[in-house]
């Protein structure tokens, strides 16, 4: 109950500070020109834009950290900008300075060329590059920059009145106190959903015993890292709007996302692919661990499924990696303006280029699905491939990754895999040869060999790991060391091993409480002279 209490507080905290981003954060991108309030001069002849071979360059004119119209020219443009620039600024300076709130902006025509002057001061002439660039009338280009520069400078003085500035003084302590209590209400949800994450994640190991099936990645794992996020960029969206309140800080504001645009929106993409695929992830574990526990199912056919449905998981992990990474780079190369039509196209053909010359690729992906769609073995499984044995560590499309009783990793292409010995299917057996001495009593023997199994599979710590009674099958051969004697125990997968070593080291036992020695294998040596 109160960590819904917490979500629905942070909600309505978050819903507040978006309303706030909504309304006094400028927008990134290049918005167009406002549209000038009063009527425009008509153009009584049609005019005629003009065609450059050249192409055209631009930047922004600023003041006070507001973009208010473009500039153009063919090749630089820097040194025009900058004069522009300079001129605009001392006009604000001393239009600032000044006690006459009048403000006169004229428009004259020079050499055919409309020219703004401010207060009697020359700030620029709008060339046919300009007006090409805007693709409109030289009369109503003019008329949006007058418009643009009147209303901006008057903005800008009334901005530096002693009421507004305490007016945004205002603002901006609200703005961090909302911060504040949104941060520390966030810092509580992710200690709390902290120790959940712990929890949940011991109760999934001990469910799936599977060491490669660890949810890590797990729903309330992502979302503590989001919160974390979360924080960063609250953070991070409240400066800005606190650099946004005042005319002398907005330029700072203005810089820093100028500067970071690149990398800003290289970061959004990267963290927006990351999320998704950590969210895919844990989708997939989510999945595969409701698929995994059933109640209705037998141990055996449990841990089957298991090792399957683990098996299953990772591969689809795998694959959908790969995909998550290829949409953010295509979304990047979107967001940068990028024809990724040709791109698409030349990367097809480069795949069935690839696909032509690498036969055992595709042959190896083909063995490998089915592989994993009839259950072949799993990770997790103690499998046998030709010559080499171990306990499968790597499963994927492509290769098979066995770790032998040496410790080696061995790489096995999924097209070399022909036919596969698994040891821990289902469930394994202890198969036994017990020598006894031809001079014992057989009859009494097979009891002693047979109480003594029956009593391993009895023991409470070892019963877990026995799935029936054991078979004592009998006399199972004639061997130079005694009458072969041979029992079956069936265990539970990997685990007739550790069976069979605990019922050789009872036998031996047994064998000596009953003063019967084992039988070696003996040899008799002739010796004449000639």
């Amino acid at each position: 109950m109160a960590l819904n209490r917490y979500r629905s507080r942070v909600i309505a905290c978050l819903g507040t500070l978006c309303l706030c981003l909504l309304m006094h954060l400028p927008s990134i991108a290049q918005t167009p020109l406002p549209s000038p309030s009063s009527a425009l001069p008509t153009q009584q002849q049609p005019f005629q834009f003009k065609s450059f071979t050249n192409p055209l360059v631009s930047q922004w004119i600023w003041l006070d950290g507001r973009s208010l119209f473009r500039l153009a020219a063919e090749g630089h443009l820097t040194e025009r900008i900058k004069t522009v620039q300079d001129k605009l600024d001392a006009i604000q300076q001393g239009y600032l300075n000044t006690k006459d709130i009048e403000l006169q902006v004229e428009v004259k025509t020079i050499n055919n060329l409309p020219v703004i002057y401010i207060n009697n001061e020359y700030l620029l002439t709008i060339t046919a590059l300009d007006t090409d660039l805007h693709t409109v009338e030289p009369s109503t280009l003019v008329a949006e920059i007058t418009s643009t520069l009147k209303t901006s400078l008057q903005k800008s003085r009334a901005e530096r009145q002693p009421g507004y500035l305490r007016q945004q003084g205002q603002i901006v302590a609200m703005i961090i106190g909302i911060t504040l209590f949104c941060s520390v209400l966030l810092y509580f949800w992710q200690r709390r959903l902290g120790y959940s994450v712990k929890a949940d994640s011991v109760s999934a190991d001990a469910t799936l015993r599977l060491p490669p099936a660890r949810l890590w990645d797990g729903l309330q794992s992502l979302l503590g890292q989001v919160l974390s996020i979360l924080q960063v960029s609250i953070w991070s969206f409240s400066v800005l709007l606190c650099l946004d309140r005042f005319p002398d800080t907005r330029p700072i504001k203005a810089g820093v996302l100028n500067t970071l645009s690149v990398p800003f929106t290289i970061a959004l993409v990267g963290l927006g692919t990351y999320l998704m695929i950590r969210l895919s992830w844990a989708i997939v574990n989510r999945f595969a661990l409701a698929l995994a526990v059933s109640p209705f199912l037998t141990p055996i056919v449990s841990r089957r499924l298991q090792l399957r449905i683990s098996t299953i998981a990772k591969v689809t992990k795998g694959i959908l990696l790969p995909i998550w990474i290829s949409t953010g780079v295509i979304v990047t190369l979107i967001l940068f303006k990028v024809d990724v039509g040709p791109l698409l196209a030349g990367v097809g053909l480069v795949g069935v280029a690839i696909s032509l010359a690498s036969q055992s690729i595709i042959k190896d992906v083909i063995n490998g699905f089915l592989v994993i769609l009839e259950d072949q073995f799993g990770v997790g499984d103690v499998i046998q491939v030709g010559q080499y044995a171990g306990a499968v560590e790597t499963l994927n499309l492509r290769i098979t990754q066995i770790r032998n009783s040496e410790g080696q990793l061995i790489t096995i292409p999924n097209s070399e895999i022909k036919i596969v010995a698994n040891l821990s299917s289902e469930w394994s057996r202890v198969d036994l040869d017990i020598p006894v001495p031809y001079h014992a009593n057989l009859d009494q023997m097979l009891m002693l060999i047979q109480s003594t199994a029956v009593s391993l599979s009895e023991d409470p710590d070892w019963q877990p790991h026995i799935l029936e009674t054991p078979q004592l099958m009998g006399v199972d051969d004639f061997d130079e060391r005694g009458l072969i004697v041979k029992i079956w125990v069936k265990t539970q997968p990997l685990q007739q091993w550790a069976v069979s070593r605990e019922l050789r080291r009872r036998l031996k036992l047994a064998f000596d409480d009953a003063s019967v020695e084992i039988p070696v294998s003996q040899h008799s040596l002739w010796m004449h002279r000639e």
